[in-house]
């Protein structure tokens, strides 16, 4: 026991100890970031936009689509990803605090402030104290905030809002929601941000000055595609893709399944977790039906990209975000609760789901438009210019 507790009054000393340093050599970099700020204010690349985010590919597909419309932008990835490593800029995690004080001033200086605009996606910045926030706004630097999930729920308010089902209900990704890192995220967020986005309109419950910017769609060339009708026979393909079945209604999924299985439908159900996206779409490619985000109330990334594939998706959409577009779309749509007899409607009747199959990407591709979602983000960073 006593071992114990001296080695966790050990841990919590170095801990300290390294804040203290990391402190410590901000403070002495303070005249320096001072100088900078006011010499390098109109040293910045034109018609330029850094995104900032975790090391994950949507952010890096969405630079690469913003440069072919004459826009500077690039990537800046914070920390590090067993399933994806491309950007073009990089903090790398430090074990010592005081070289990730150093980190972030040289990054601030040789990459950051060289934007007219600062995307920050799930309220990741480059340091987590937001010390760099205030040069930047005196720089006159644009801070585009883009809430993108668990980030800026409320746990207690989505209870209440939807009691029958919500996506707090098993929750498995650690309550970020209350954590008091992320409170203060979302106050830093609050402060310095000029605009805000999020990535499905159930957000807005939580951010209700923010608007609604849907996902580009994967750019997957068609010919890339398997001929139509010329998937091997075999058992019905399903694929489910998360990586926090709890947030997802995985154990429902899986267990309106495995009621089908008893009942003689053969299926091969392909769970997919913390894989790389390469990986995810050639499991799509010879799907028969996807599902997910059977709990949030509206559908996500994932579910685009299965759509896109030519792969009818199971979800759920709360009916105030229905629209006619989907309901004439490729999606299907039904609850937790009506999951066993829809899977069962489309085992049974391959016509009907033929019909999903041949609209199903070009009606995703309809609703997710790059090239108009691409002029809007840029007209919406000229505005803030």
């Amino acid at each position: 026991m006593g071992g114990s507790t001296s080695g966790g009054q050990w841990k919590r000393w170095l801990r300290g100890a390294g804040e203290l340093s990391y402190w410590a050599l901000l403070w002495a970099l303070y005249p320096f970031n001072l100088y900078l700020s006011r010499t390098q204010q109109e040293a910045k690349y034109p018609r330029s936009v850094l995104h900032i985010s975790y090391l994950v590919h949507i952010p890096y597909h969405t630079t690469r689509l913003l440069r072919r419309f004459g826009i500077k932008a690039d990537y800046l990835a914070i920390g590090k990803s067993a399933v994806w490593d491309q950007c073009d800029f990089r903090k790398r995690p430090f074990p010592l605090s005081l070289f990730r004080a150093w980190e972030e001033f040289r990054l601030l200086w040789r990459v950051v402030a060289k934007y007219e605009i600062i995307h920050l996606h799930f309220i990741v910045g480059l340091s987590e104290s937001g010390w760099e926030l205030p040069l930047l706004k005196g720089m006159g630097r644009k801070m585009v905030v883009h809430y993108r999930g668990c980030e800026i729920r409320e746990r207690n308010k989505n209870m209440a809002l939807h009691p029958q089902m919500n996506i707090c209900q098993q929750c498995d990704y650690d309550s970020i929601c209350q954590s008091r890192s992320y409170e203060h995220r979302r106050a830093l967020a609050k402060q310095y941000g000029d605009y805000f986005l999020v990535s499905t309109p159930d957000l807005k419950e939580f951010a209700p000055e923010a608007e609604h910017l849907p996902f580009f769609a994967p750019e997957i060339e068609e010919q890339s595609l398997p001929p139509a009708g010329n998937r091997e026979k075999g058992p019905f393909k399903i694929v489910h893709v998360t990586n926090h079945p709890g947030l997802e209604g995985t154990d429902q999924i899986r267990a309106a399944v495995e009621r089908l299985k008893e009942k003689g439908h053969s299926i091969h159900f392909l769970f997919l977790q913390g894989v790389p996206p390469d990986r995810v779409l050639r499991e799509y490619q010879d799907a028969d039906l996807a599902i997910g985000k059977m709990k949030m109330g509206y559908y996500a990334n994932a579910q685009i990209e299965s759509m896109t594939l030519g792969v009818p998706t199971i979800t759920y959409v709360r009916p105030e975000f229905m629209t006619d577009g989907l309901r004439e779309s490729g999606f299907i749509f039904t609850t937790l609760e009506g999951l066993e007899q829809t899977l069962e409607f489309y085992l049974t009747h391959p016509e009907a789901l033929e019909k999903k199959r041949k609209i199903a990407r070009a009606s995703i591709l309809r609703l997710h438009n790059n090239e108009q979602l691409c002029r809007r983000l840029i007209d919406l960073y000229a505005s803030l210019k």
